[in-house]
């Protein structure tokens, strides 16, 4: 491997992990339905641009469909963010450049989760051709990590002596920046697959890829190669998880006023209520499923008259209830120009 040729793969794959999205303690979007005129798709897409340069925080998502010819349908664009007010400071900037969102059409992020954390996971590519073969490997342990955190990865494996070469076998330099290029490799696509996920294309839930053990041979050094090996060996490893998809699992805490939480049908029907004081005003508190409480978040935050000092934070995840029907695919877009070049190519 030439280092010319390095320098520039390394430098590739810093630019994408960079554009790796930050989802971490997002668990709410918008939805505005998918434009079909060319004209109002584009001019969406230009204040999608000019939001995102606005507020960094923000992620834009999409829910589509898929033919069998896999061609693609948008039905949606989801703009997340990081908590419900800041939901608000997005449609306030969509409105302003007269692109219409409605608190009304708040949708939930779900995410994607497996149990199995305590089982090594193992994944091979590999790839023959009349010009140089490939043999990919990785070994891999899965772990959570505290709610609201996202994705990491870990390189675990220790060994440096992991690239083999059927012939130049005794290029040092060669098997060492191909070390790194492959350790490097396999730290992009972890979290990659990871933030991509695996059922419907919804984001792995703050997971840990720690790398217990990986090896790649070929004939002959191909940078590529080592990047190609990385991607799909991962990804046929954590394809053996069971994955599954789960909701936010919500702490909320509020004071009412006490005619107002007597009367309120949705306090009766909460199992884990606590009523922490009960005088003239009402200090309460209890634990829910985003979707059970989703569409009531707007008079919570907005009834100035008989509710005051609502707070709501994630707890954990908890898996989606069996009668909730879950069919568009979802996805991430890292690039919204690149998404706008695709869909007016």
């Amino acid at each position: 491997m030439s280092k010319k040729n390095f320098d520039k793969m390394m430098t590739y794959l810093d630019e994408q992990m960079k554009r790796l999205p930050n989802l971490a303690s997002k668990y709410m979007g918008l939805t505005m339905p998918f434009p079909q005129s060319t004209t109002l798709r584009n001019r969406v897409m230009e204040t999608i641009e000019s939001l995102v340069q606005y507020d960094t925080d923000v992620c834009i998502a999409a829910h589509f469909n898929k033919d069998e010819a896999g061609e693609i349908e948008y039905k949606e664009i989801i703009f997340l963010g990081n908590d419900y007010p800041h939901l608000k400071k997005i449609i306030d900037f969509m409105n302003g450049q007269e692109i219409n969102l409605s608190i009304k059409n708040t949708c939930i992020l779900y995410r994607e989760f497996t149990t199995d954390l305590n089982v090594h996971l193992k994944g091979t590519h590999s790839t023959i051709t009349s010009l140089n073969d490939l043999f990919a490997r990785v070994e891999i342990h899965m772990d959570t990590m505290e709610v609201g955190m996202g994705y990491e990865y870990e390189n675990k494996q220790g060994k440096t002596d992991i690239i083999h070469y059927c012939c130049y076998k005794d290029d040092d330099e060669g098997k060492e920046l191909g070390y790194q290029l492959y350790i490097k490799s396999l730290d992009y696509y972890a979290k990659k697959l990871l933030a991509d996920g695996f059922i419907l294309g919804y984001p792995a839930v703050d997971s840990t890829i720690k790398i217990i053990d990986a090896s790649c041979t070929m004939c002959f050094y191909r940078d590529y190669y080592y990047i190609t090996g990385a991607h799909i060996s991962l990804k046929r490893a954590m394809e053996q998880a069971h994955w599954r998809l789960c909701e936010p699992w919500m702490e909320i805490s509020m004071t009412c006023k006490k005619p107002y939480f007597e009367g309120n049908a949705l306090f009766r029907e909460i199992d884990c209520l606590h009523i922490l004081e009960e005088k003239e005003d009402c200090r309460i508190s209890f634990r829910s499923r985003l979707s059970a409480v989703i569409d009531v978040l707007e008079v919570f935050y907005s009834n100035n008259k008989d509710i005051s000092d609502f707070h709501m934070k994630m707890n954990s995840y908890v898996p989606i209830e069996e009668d909730t029907q879950l069919t568009d695919k979802f996805k991430v877009i890292y690039d919204v120009q690149e998404w706008k070049d695709e869909l007016n190519g």
